[in-house]
């Protein structure tokens, strides 16, 4: 069969895939010096950003910044929080999160600098201050990696690690009541072993659970699970074996079933010391069995900071995640992108996207995603910093359900564009796992070109902008077996090829 009848039947094959809602790729106007998110969230329809900016108005203080946006990245309110003392308040990517609660307003986690303490921010439904709770260490070493706050009745479960005395970081629960008084703390690992709760989710109104790194060495660990009542009792808890096959456990999904969906960390290999590592999805019935697991993304090494750290189930009945991955292209160093990743309950990849801040060309330029959330559209949306060399700014996306930015979202169209006729352009190897390298000795260099993966229903399941290169590594890992088409544009030239996905 011809190429042209394959994308042809394709299409006629797809007729919904037509429909689509537009999106935008935004940086919202900068209010404060320094402005950006690292986190967000969703309340119905309104964006809510968390991160960072100094203060333009007394001594150039670091503090923290809160806004709102409605569905079409319309700033609707925000607010800017400094500390009473003088610090600096501050979140990362890893420490420092915002959570809605069912009052309508908002809680959040930040540290101020310089002092051995994490505070608890309440927020109302408009972002102004309702109080502002600290809790002071004088014993141990640091106390400012705090999770995201999670609603219970009457309060709040505080999680997240603490440097003890000996400086080894420790897992531990705080509840607390609505107004941010403690009620009971408690530790959950060994003194003498370091360990951190990296996620803690509810399984119902009283029961939770709570995932760990377990670190034996620099170059060896295992993951715990860990579910607890509201009294903070133990009621169950299961270690894996060192570097386990699941990865280093970062985020868990609770199932129905009784089980979990996890997402860690998996240790590829150990190239010197170098550790390289692969982002990792599985499934762990009721007793903890693993049912599968599912490698997927690139694999790197750990200072490359590949990963997704929000995942939100959507109303189709699967999951979207967000966070950041890296593109290499060609000798240059490797540039920083957004990563919104879509897959089913049973780990299969449905689509992957890579997403380029809006800001200008100047070098080094990149961003990532610290929040992620479905839209009652059915859109998604996705916020964090984008950073052009020393500055930060806000990043707000929106795509539709298929990760499509523009309408109507792009199919596999064999009038797209003229073909590179008459060049050796291959594609090796094939069939692959999803990832594979594309030799195109007459690319045009420097040009921007646009990579996508189609499914065999037209849809893009894969996308991906980056300079054209005669050798360029597509790395689509995480797709399920079966048969796609992949279409390469740049400027006037565009190829298509199939791509046979084998595990």
């Amino acid at each position: 069969m011809e190429w042209k009848e394959i994308i042809a039947f394709f299409i006629f094959c797809s007729p919904l895939l037509l429909e689509a809602q537009p999106g935008f790729n935004l940086s919202p106007f900068q209010e404060y010096p320094k402005a950006h998110f690292r986190n967000m969230t969703l309340n119905n329809d309104t964006v809510v950003g968390y991160g960072m900016a100094f203060s333009d108005t007394v001594e150039w203080r670091q503090g923290l910044y809160v806004a709102k946006f409605d569905s079409s990245g319309n700033r609707m309110a925000s607010n800017f929080i400094l500390d009473s003392l003088g610090a600096a308040l501050s979140m990362d990517k890893h420490y420092g999160k915002i959570t809605m609660v069912t009052d309508g307003g908002y809680a959040l986690t930040a540290a101020p600098l310089g002092r051995r303490s994490t505070v608890l921010i309440k927020l109302n439904y408009d972002l102004q201050l309702e109080f502002i709770h600290e809790y002071s260490d004088t014993i141990n070493f640091s106390q400012y990696n705090y999770k995201n706050p999670v609603e219970v009745k009457d309060g709040y479960l505080l999680y997240g690690d603490i440097q003890r005395p000996n400086y080894f970081n420790d897992s531990f629960v705080r509840r607390v009541d609505k107004q941010g008084n403690t009620i009971w703390f408690n530790y959950y690992g060994d003194y003498d072993v370091q360990d951190g709760f990296n996620d803690l989710q509810p399984v119902n109104d009283s029961i939770f659970v709570a995932c760990a790194l377990v670190q034996f060495g620099p170059q060896s660990g295992s993951s715990k699970i860990v579910y607890l009542d509201l009294e903070g009792t133990v009621l169950r808890q299961w270690q894996s074996e060192e570097n386990p096959e699941i990865g280093f456990l970062r985020n868990i999904i609770p199932t129905s079933d009784g089980g979990l969906i996890t997402y860690g960390i998996y240790l590829r290999e150990i190239i010197w010391s170098t550790l390289i590592m692969q982002p990792t999805l599985a499934k762990l019935d009721s007793n903890f069995q693993v049912q599968w697991v599912k490698h997927f993304g690139r694999a790197a090494s750990l200072n490359a900071a590949i990963n997704l750290r929000d995942f939100e189930p959507t109303a189709d009945g699967n999951y979207i995640a967000a966070g950041e991955t890296v593109i290499e292209e060609g000798q240059s160093d490797p540039r920083r992108v957004g990563w919104l990743y879509k897959f089913s309950p049973q780990g299969d990849s449905i689509w992957s996207k890579h997403l380029d801040t809006p800001l200008g060309a100047e070098y080094p330029i990149g961003g990532y995603f610290g929040g992620v959330g479905e839209l009652s559209s059915g859109s998604i949306v996705a916020g964090g910093a984008a950073y052009e060399g020393n500055d930060f700014y806000p990043w707000l996306v929106k795509v539709d359900a298929n990760g499509c930015l523009e309408a109507p979202c792009p199919v596999l169209s064999p009038i797209a564009g003229p073909a590179a006729a008459g060049e050796d352009i291959k594609l090796f190897p094939n069939p692959n796992n999803g990832c594979f390298r594309l030799s195109w000795p007459q690319a045009p260099g420097g040009e921007l070109s646009r990579c996508a993966i189609f499914d065999a229903r037209g849809r893009a399941v894969w996308q991906e902008e980056r300079q054209a290169a005669a050798l360029m590594e597509i790395d689509a890992t995480g797709l399920a077996p079966g048969f796609y088409v992949l279409e390469v544009r740049a400027g006037a030239r565009r190829w298509v090829g199939k791509v046979v996905v084998e595990r």
